[in-house]
């Protein structure tokens, strides 16, 4: 080291001793650099680190509300029917994951699993960005289902008390019209036609409501049908206690009720359609997840 200190101070052509602190100062500034830097990765590498478990953590979470939804879908959809209309907001989980995914950044995401000598691999990094970037396409394809689910599902209940509300008066009305050309008939002077007329239009109305469940308005429809299809046929009788205009508003009130049970019915059906479909939608996302798990994380999900 002296040799040095005296080939500089020659070199340099200044005394020795200011050639020593020369060097002594750049070596505590050249260490002092490097021990800033050295701490700068180090830290760099410990957020890498601490972000790569935040994500495996929220990948998990989200894998398991992601079957947990498609299944709280499956069973909404069962409930889904003519003859109730259930809550939807209890059917819905919501996912702190999709914020965490959010709040992390895909910025911050990709530098902790593609930057750093740790993340340096000879083989599977096609895979792992493969990996990454269907994590990253499924948080936003789930993040756009769920926007558009819960207002359609959502809407469900509310259409359906209308829907149900004006059936409930269209159903009132068809059935005292077709009640009351029963009764008024049945007090009329009997003649074997009146009589034969009679016992068939009660014979139309026993399968659906002596025998099956008078609250199943498909069975109400059933039976509207069969009545309309009847006495247009055979409406002679009808015709000696009402015009032809009463008659046609008589069976008015008849196809309003069909029409009323005919929205409900596409109502739910379309819901349940809907739900069926998002609900795949969701299993088959986590499914997803579940296949690229390994080549993200370097560990098979249990």
């Amino acid at each position: 080291m002296n040799e040095f200190i005296d080939w500089l101070s020659n070199y340099l052509g200044i005394e020795k001793n200011p050639t020593a602190t020369i060097i002594v100062s750049l070596t505590v500034f050249c260490l002092g650099i490097v021990i800033n830097e050295l701490l700068k990765a180090i830290g760099r590498f410990r957020e890498r680190k601490a972000i790569r478990e935040l994500l495996r953590k929220n990948y998990l979470i989200f894998h398991k509300y992601l079957y947990e939804q498609s299944q709280s879908l499956k069973l909404f959809e069962s409930l889904v029917t003519v003859k109730g209309s259930p809550d939807f907001n209890v059917y819905v989980r919501p996912c702190s994951a999709l914020d965490n995914f959010k709040d992390i950044s895909y910025s911050n995401s990709f530098k902790a699993f593609f930057v750093g000598f740790e993340n340096i691999r000879l083989n599977g990094r096609i895979k792992r960005i493969q990996a990454f970037d269907n994590l990253y396409h499924c948080i936003s394809t789930i993040r756009k289902e769920q926007e558009k689910m819960f207002p359609i599902v959502g809407r469900f209940k509310d259409e359906a008390v209308q829907i149900i509300a004006k059936l409930n008066s269209s159903l009132k009305d068809a059935f005292e019209g077709t009640a009351d050309v029963v009764l008024e008939l049945d007090n009329k002077p009997q003649n074997p036609e009146l009589a034969k007329w009679l016992i068939y239009r009660h014979r139309i109305y026993e399968p659906y409501f002596s025998k099956g469940d008078p609250s199943d308005v498909n069975e109400v429809r059933k039976y509207f049908i069969e009545v309309l299809k009847f006495e247009k046929e055979n409406g002679e009788p009808i015709y000696t206690i009402m015009n032809a205009k009463e008659f046609w508003y008589y069976h008015k009130k008849i196809h309003t009720a069909i029409g009323d049970i005919d929205s409900l019915n596409t109502l739910v059906n379309n819901t349940k359609s809907y739900c069926k479909t998002i609900s795949d939608k969701f299993e088959s996302t986590a499914q997803n997840l579940k296949t690229y798990y390994q080549p993200l994380f370097n560990r098979k999900l249990k």
